[in-house]
């Protein structure tokens, strides 16, 4: 009896032994139905076929009818004279009729026929007795481990589509996901999520599993027409035990003769995606309905799964309106943009900064990763800032990390965090960045220079919501929300291997592109402004403004080093400035730039550092050195200092140990020569 986790093979196992024991020809166990009080012939043995289907006895009908009845075993050796007796097969003399008992509740009998008289004792009906109900409670057993099983699934189903949920705010990728789980999970034979369209009243197939594009096209209905019709205008959910045998099966999807089963097997389940006061649509499965499977906990499942669509609908819908607000006050919205010109730390008027402005707002409350592209300098880390500190996160921890300013073999355990004795120099365990970041979020800077490694890791935190420490084998869940950044091309990347095009689509869920500065001059003024009143305070001067002249060379100049290299000049002529108002001799190294065509030019990595310094030097004419008058050393030497270790930096990739080794000088010698030069990496 415990040689098996079938279910019916165990059956057919008991009637088999219950026929050996016994020395008889023939016999049958029937299980109760409950539906309609009638006895199912589950197996048997020695009859004709066609028993299953011609002998329907009823619970107190026959001596099997009587037994399940009355819970009570029965030998009638002589069936000729007992009056209960109904006849299924000529040559049967004698019968051997027990019932199957659990719980005190009897579910089934087992009937032992021969064609002799007197052919059973009392001790066979003990024997048959004791075996029945010990094989009725292991059926039962395996019907709790078989429902058990069906749980299981459905739970981790369920988990699999809440993931997809919290991942991606595109509905088609939501109702696609949903259906190919389904599909997976149930072996569907077909499936579909049907939605209203109100302007043309009917409903519409929006996703769908096991259907060709002509099917697909097939797919409407009106309200009230077929299974699916009535689900909607109902509201209520159905069970369709066999599509063959209900009237309302339009079939509409296609002939159910190209099913891959026999349509008499195939259930069909429908549910209703509803709000509170609302039918939106229908969602349906086809599958074939096994035997011990209980269909109304597979339509249970269904109902949650037609939940958890419309919180999906809702919350675009949410998206939707947001979006229809932010346009109707649009015209509001940029008459307080142009008295304020900022967004938390970011300043701007220009169209561009608006945009932005307005996208930060949008996207702040969500839970969608986002990806922030541009060039070098452009405030990519203060758009995250802003994201972050006007969502419902603000409070919450906001984490920024390098990406290419820590080396390759340490960037997984800053980001993961790493157990004591994972490797040399673990000598205790170690918060990684997105630990840190719990319920807050975090900021990848420069998400191009990561090791595809790590990228590949990166990916499974996006998708299963969990970390795992560097020689940890328990993952621990957590919820943060990641906001990437970069001045890379990553398409670029992914043509070439570097980048995964499958965290690319994770990460890009919402891009944002910052603009370089030199595409929105209005907001020079407005910088320039900020960047004087900022550090005249920081440095306790009395610089009151900026002269005419001066400010027209600062427009005329293209900025290739955007945001950032406004800040350290207006923050170099500021700490240098003995007057109240800066003068275009505080800026001589834009001048210079200008009249020199070298507009931001920095050392190319493979360029001889050596020619690249006399050519730096040589653009320092006769007329310029005069302006620098009491600097000049200071000017020329810092300028080919300055590009020296910035070329040095993109040739070892940002690894300082390597660039004061290659420049001959110590580590804290170069980290000075940075902050004194103020160099940007």
């Amino acid at each position: 009896m415990n040689s098996t986790l079938d279910p019916d093979r165990l059956l057919d196992l008991i009637l088999e032994r219950c026929i050996q024991i016994c020395e008889v020809g023939s016999g049958s166990l029937m299980l109760i139905s409950r539906t309609d009080e009638v006895l199912d012939i589950v197996t048997f043995r020695g009859m004709n076929p066609s028993v299953r289907t011609k002998v329907k006895l009823r619970v107190g009908e026959g001596i099997t009818g009587i037994v399940a009845a009355s819970g009570e075993g029965m030998i009638v050796n002589d069936v000729t004279q007992n009056p209960h007796y109904i006849s299924i097969k000529d040559d049967i003399l004698s019968e051997l009729a027990v019932p199957m008992i659990v719980e005190d509740e009897v579910i089934g009998v087992i009937s032992l026929d021969s064609s002799r008289k007197q052919a059973f004792s009392d001790e066979h009906l003990e024997l048959v007795s004791t075996l029945a109900n010990m094989a009725a409670q292991i059926f039962k057993n395996l019907q709790t481990f078989r429902q058990l099983e069906q749980k299981n699934k459905i739970q981790q189903v369920l988990i699999d589509i809440s993931r997809t949920v919290t991942s991606t705010l595109v509905l088609q990728e939501i109702f696609d996901d949903v259906m190919d789980r389904l599909d997976k999970s149930l072996n569907l034979e077909r499936g579909s999520i049907v939605l209203f369209d109100s302007e043309k009243n009917i409903l519409k197939l929006s996703a769908a599993s096991g259907l060709t594009a002509e099917e697909m096209e097939k797919g409407v209905y009106l309200p009230g027409e077929g299974v699916t019709g009535k689900v909607y205008e109902s509201g209520e959910a159905v069970i369709v035990e066999s599509i063959v045998s209900d009237e309302n099966f339009l079939n509409r999807l296609g002939n159910a003769s190209h099913f891959k089963n026999n349509p008499e097997n195939v259930s069909f389940l429908a549910a209703p995606i509803k709000s509170d006061t609302d039918v939106l649509g229908v969602v349906s499965v086809f599958f074939v309905h096994k035997k011990y499977v209980d269909l109304k906990t597979y339509l249970d499942f269904l109902q949650v799964v037609a939940s958890v669509i419309y919180q999906a609908i809702r919350i675009q819908k949410l998206i939707d309106e947001e979006k229809r607000e932010i346009s109707r006050e649009n015209v509001l919205l940029k008459r307080e943009l142009k008295n304020k010109y900022k967004f938390g730390s970011l300043i701007g008027k220009s169209k561009s900064m608006e945009k932005l402005f307005e996208m930060i707002q949008l996207v702040s409350d969500s839970r969608a990763s986002i990806l922030i592209t541009g060039e070098s300098g452009t405030g990519k880390e203060m758009i995250a800032s802003a994201i972050h500190y006007n969502s419902s996160r603000g409070d919450k921890p906001f984490i920024k990390i390098n990406c290419a300013a820590i080396p390759e073999n340490l960037l997984e355990s800053e980001l993961f965090g790493h157990k004591k004795g994972s490797f040399t120099g673990a000598v205790a365990d170690k918060k990684g960045k997105f630990e840190m970041a719990d319920t807050g979020t975090i900021f990848l800077d420069e998400i191009g220079e990561m090791d595809l490694n790590l990228q590949s890791k990166l990916l499974r935190v996006l998708q299963e919501k969990e970390i795992e420490a560097v020689g940890s084998v328990k993952p621990k869940k957590i919820d943060v929300r990641i906001i990437a950044a970069t001045n890379a091309d990553l398409e670029e990347l992914i043509s070439q291997k570097l980048f995964r095009a499958d965290l690319y689509y994770r990460l890009n869920v919402v891009n944002m592109l910052t603009p370089p500065l030199r595409e929105r001059p209005e907001d020079i003024p407005l910088l320039i402004n900020h960047f004087i009143s900022k550090y005249t305070s920081e440095n306790i001067k009395k610089i009151k403004g900026i002269t005419r002249e001066a400010h027209k060379l600062l427009m005329s100049y293209s900025w290739p080093g955007n945001v950032r290299e406004l800040e350290n000049v207006i923050e170099r002529a500021v700490v240098l400035s003995q007057s109240e108002m800066l003068d275009i001799q505080d800026f001589s190294e834009i001048s210079g730039r200008i009249l020199y065509g070298d507009e931001g030019e920095d050392v190319e990595v493979g360029v001889d550092p050596e020619a690249s310094s006399e050519v730096a030097s040589s653009k320092f004419s006769p007329a310029h050195l005069d302006a620098l008058d009491g600097r000049a050393m200071e000017v020329v030497v810092g300028e080919v200092e300055a590009r020296l270790i910035k070329y040095a930096m993109k040739k070892f990739k940002y690894t300082k140990t390597r660039v004061a080794k290659f420049l001959g000088i110590n580590r804290n010698t170069l980290d000075k020569k940075i902050k004194d030069l103020k160099i940007d990496y």
